[in-house]
């Protein structure tokens, strides 16, 4: 399906509609795809967070740190409690070596979301590249007890 067929349809989706095919292309690599539904998306509804962060998301992958924390941060305005966006804006900050500030990042998203392994791997990563070895090691293991956490309920 090409963007201007993907366009034209979702026209008639709903916002979460929309979204969702804007991460099946965001998923399968299809960038460009992704973002042009995305920015679509906003030029109905502006102040949509979970599509702020998903173009923060795109800008981060293409290198774009810059854009992407402005991005990310704008979702953040209007949903602080969005604990992806925060782990998503540490990511950003942690490319552009602002290692304290993504390490807050990180530490907002936990206090939003205690049991986001991924949050704590992240902040496992900012913390190792800021020479604080043992704190690396407890976010690894709280990153890793949580997996197995998931693990359990899954099955």
């Amino acid at each position: 399906m090409s963007a201007e067929t993907d366009a034209a349809n979702h026209q008639t989706m709903t916002i979460q509609q929309a979204i969702g095919l804007g991460l099946k292309h965001h998923n399968a690599g299809r960038l460009p795809e992704a973002e042009s539904i995305y920015q679509q998306i906003l030029q109905s509804d502006p102040n949509q967070p979970v599509v702020l962060n998903l173009l923060g998301v795109i800008a981060h992958q293409v290198g774009k740190n810059d854009i992407a924390v402005e991005l990310i941060g704008k979702a953040l305005a209007i949903k602080p409690d969005f604990a992806e966006a925060h782990s998503n804006l540490g990511l950003a900050l942690q490319e552009l070596v602002r290692l304290d500030d993504a390490v807050t990042s990180y530490h907002k998203a936990l206090a939003i979301k205690p049991d986001f392994a991924e949050a704590h791997s992240n902040l496992g990563n900012a913390l190792k590249e800021q020479g604080k070895l043992d704190d690396a090691v407890a976010s690894y293991h709280k990153a890793l007890a949580n997996l197995t956490t998931l693990g359990r309920t899954a099955t």
